[in-house]
């Protein structure tokens, strides 16, 4: 969203899987090179310039014999150290289409020195915009060969996780660190520079005793075909060492960490809430990197930032150093602005909360360029209030900036950080466009949750490496900054207090209006695209809500993960899940 050496802004993003967190206490700080290592062991007489001798290709990159997994709750958390490696050529993967409907191309470009070879992938291995289908599978079997489990999924060549595996290759990595994108994304890119390897996503969890374990790692037959892997390096076997976790940290702290607080925009299962409302909630609310219903990527997913609030990190800003603007209200440059667009809602659906009934949906903003959104924050005195100002960038250097807004800390237990309070405005409007109600939340900690299309020029393939980066802040900042990146979208899900409060509000048909800049105070490139709206039929009585969600564009953005459409029923009654799927 996770071992990211990012900081986080904030409360809002998807926090750690149990993987993520409890790995820290296995690994520890610099425990990953106990797991895997790209270089030659010890007892090998390979030299440096050895490694630049392989021939050019995709294939496993060396890893460890033994890997760690860890029991925690009768269950057995395992993710393997097997790396995919790109020797002396990058692989680099476009998923493209032209609007939402249409099926995803993916493209395989394979660039060598200054030749560049693209091949398109067969429709049947393509999983939208998370990969391969199914092109990754994961089996683990106890000492006497007994399969215990075998789970396929997704296979993203773009990873958290890069390590260099040729001195010849780029000194840093240049794709996105994951695939995916939203039901409106339109193109993403992921891939393997050259003399690199990137970590595949093998994490899941097993209920198990057993302590005497292997793992296997495999590439599907067609995918392998596809990425030219020879036919002896389609998979990889190790050994499972099970550590008792409750042995290395504390565990009681650990859970504490593990059910957390609902977060802004995106939620972890909150103390005393059972799990079938927060598989629900997560039905509702859908993920910032999900795709489509029959996906098979895994559920192991994480958020671009996870941010620790004031720190400083990504990699060198292009103009370091550089002396800052004095604020004018000069009119900007065209090509210093973003053009800021308002996305359709999505995951639309109904709550109840005691005899409050909402509608419930996703909202998304993103910025299609060709210059970055960058808003500041500087303290008003003691209050509570941050004075905000839009800055110009172009080519990486700061060229301007002006007064555009206002900050407010936001003091609730889901938020406890700074929200910019001109970027967008949610509506529920009648078929006319007259007012019926807004939605409970009107401000923002703006942050790249998403790709849209990093096809756009001046498209940031990595944000984090850019130098700017979004930070929320704590009570006591004196400053921060809020980026929306070219290329990049901001995804809220607007449930609980932040939702549409439906009493008083008549079955019949509506619609929900989204509006980015609506008063008109940052600059960009156009308004003519920052208004989107979205149908909805509400019925049902009382604290029984539903809503139906005509197809947007020929598509149904209402599915579940699995491809089963939504129940139409409130989440949560009684202390059960009513109308869940079974």
């Amino acid at each position: 969203m996770t071992a990211r050496s990012l900081s986080r802004p904030s409360p809002r993003l998807l926090t750690m899987g149990v993987a993520a967190v409890l790995a820290l206490g296995v690994l520890g700080e610099g425990g990953a090179a106990d797991v895997a290592s790209a270089a030659p062991s010890a007892t090998s007489t390979t030299t440096a310039p050895a490694a630049t001798a392989q021939p050019p290709g995709l294939r496993f990159a060396p890893a460890a014999k033994t890997v760690q997994a860890y029991a925690y709750d009768g269950h057995v958390y395992f993710d393997s150290a097997v790396w995919m490696a790109s020797y002396g050529e990058a692989h680099e993967f476009w998923a493209k289409r032209d609007k939402a409907s249409d099926p995803v191309t993916l493209t395989r470009t394979v660039i060598r020195g200054n030749k560049r070879t693209t091949t398109t992938a067969p429709a049947k291995i393509v999983d939208g915009m998370n990969g391969f289908k199914k092109g990754l599978t994961v089996t683990v079997a106890d000492a006497k060969g007994n399969v215990l489990s075998k789970k396929s999924r997704s296979l993203c060549l773009s990873g958290e996780e890069r390590q260099r595996v040729e001195p010849t290759g780029n000194t840093e990595p240049v794709y996105p660190a994951w695939c995916g994108g939203s039901w409106f994304t339109k193109a993403t890119v992921s891939g393997i520079e050259q003399g690199w390897a990137t970590k595949l996503d093998t994490y899941f969890s097993l209920r198990t005793t057993r302590t005497n374990l292997r793992m296997t790692v495999s590439i599907s037959d067609p995918v392998a075909d596809f990425l030219g892997l020879p036919a002896d390096g389609r998979s990889v076997s190790q050994r499972v060492k099970v550590v008792d976790e409750c042995g290395i940290v504390d565990c009681g702290e650990v859970g504490e960490m593990l059910l957390g607080e609902p977060d802004e925009g995106f939620s972890t299962l909150a103390e005393g809430e059972d799990a079938a409302r927060e598989e629900r909630r997560q039905a509702l609310t859908g993920n910032a990197h999900s795709g489509h219903g029959d996906s098979t990527e895994s559920t192991h997913r994480t958020n671009l930032f996870t941010l620790q609030d004031g720190q400083e990190h990504g990699g060198d800003h292009p103009a370091l150093g550089q002396p800052g603007s004095t604020p004018s209200n000069k009119e900007p440059a065209k090509d210093t602005l973003p053009d800021l667009v308002a996305v359709p809602a999505w995951q639309i659906g109904t709550e109840r909360d005691g005899r409050v009934s909402r509608l419930t949906f996703n909202a998304h903003e993103w910025n299609a360029g060709p210059a970055p959104l960058v808003v500041e924050g500087y303290r008003r005195g003691a209050g509570e209030v941050m004075d905000a100002y839009q800055f110009f960038y172009r080519d990486g250097k700061e060229v301007g900036s002006t007064k555009t807004g206002t900050m407010k800390y936001h003091d609730a237990p889901e938020h406890d950080h700074w929200h910019f309070l001109d970027f967008a405005k949610y509506e529920l409007v009648k078929p006319d466009g007259s007012l019926v109600t807004t939605s409970g939340k009107q401000s923002w900690c703006l942050v790249p949750t998403d790709p849209v299309d990093l096809s756009v020029p001046g498209a940031a393939w990595r944000p984090e490496a850019t130098g700017l980066d979004s930070a929320c802040g704590d009570r006591s900042a004196l400053w921060l900054r809020e980026v929306l990146p070219v290329g990049w979208g901001d995804t809220y899900s607007q449930y609980q207090t932040q939702a549409f409060n439906l009493a008083g509000v008549r079955n019949g048909t509506y619609r929900i209006k989204i509006t980015v800049n609506p008063d008109g105070n940052l600059h960009e490139q156009t308004t003519s695209n920052n208004v989107s709206y979205r149908t909805v039929v509400l019925g049902g009585t009382g604290g029984k809500r539903t809503v139906k969600v005509p197809p947007y564009e020929g598509i149904d953005t209402e599915l579940m993960e699995d491809g089963r459409r939504r129940p139409l029923l409130p989440v949560h009654e009684g202390g059960r899940c009513v109308g869940c799927a079974p």
